[in-house]
């Protein structure tokens, strides 16, 4: 399934200590009603991805909320205001799902989501980092990798330390710890090596891997 439709995200990043169960559900009780909802933590599941860990910046996620919207109307103060109450940051996104993640309410994703936190390429404009990202690099990165789902999210606004951008994709759990089954090519490891090339040289395009920070989560659709 494949799909390029625009839409709205709210994305909390937690760095701190994570929030109940009850304080994320009173959260999203004072949100507009979302269409799809995801909750992501660290745990020992993802923790068998932990070779995909990258943290150049000292600043490395460990929990995600995503909500989202048709819509950009969005209450940016109660955001802020929730983003505080939450310990956590609050981004309201542009966002796209090249592979949207066939994922009913309640199921927990069985593989691991490899969350990015970006910066963008050195003198990249708005414009331009969103044509390269969301036209050029999508193919790329999805037939380079064994990507089961495949989110976007341009950052528009945020509460604390901007992001240029915060990608969520999900592999299966094989990809955990094997590079031949992250990058989709069996045990090729020439196609492999081809591969990593590709989407290094595409990726750089796009976002400074200096200032890029990647963790593995356990995903969630809570709605």
């Amino acid at each position: 399934m494949r799909g390029n439709d625009q839409v709205y995200r709210l994305i909390f990043l937690f760095y701190e200590e994570m929030p109940a169960s009850s304080e994320i559900e009173h959260a999203i009780s004072l949100l507009p009603i979302a269409s799809n909802v995801f909750f992501a933590r660290l745990d020992d599941h993802s923790c068998q991805a932990s070779m995909w860990t990258r943290n150049p910046t000292g600043r490395l996620p460990t929990g995600r909320l995503a909500l989202e919207y048709p819509t950009d109307d969005i209450p940016w103060e109660t955001c802020e205001r929730l983003a505080v109450q939450l310990c956590a940051e609050a981004h309201w996104c542009l966002g796209t799902s090249p592979i949207p993640l066939a994922l009913a309410p309640g199921k927990q994703f069985t593989g691991t989501l490899q969350l990015c936190c970006f910066q963008r390429a050195e003198g990249l404009s708005d414009e331009a980092l969103e044509h390269i990202w969301f036209h050029e690099h999508t193919q790329i990165a999805i037939a380079t990798q064994n990507t089961e789902g495949y989110r976007q999210n341009r950052v528009l606004c945020s509460s604390h330390d901007p992001l240029d951008g915060i990608v969520e994709e999900v592999f299966p759990l094989e990809a955990a710890n094997s590079l031949t089954a992250f990058f989709a090519d069996g045990h090729d490891e020439e196609k492999m090596m081809h591969h990593i090339h590709l989407l290094t040289q595409s990726s750089e395009r796009v976002l400074d891997l200096a200032q890029s920070s990647v963790i593995h989560l356990t995903d969630k659709r809570l709605r």
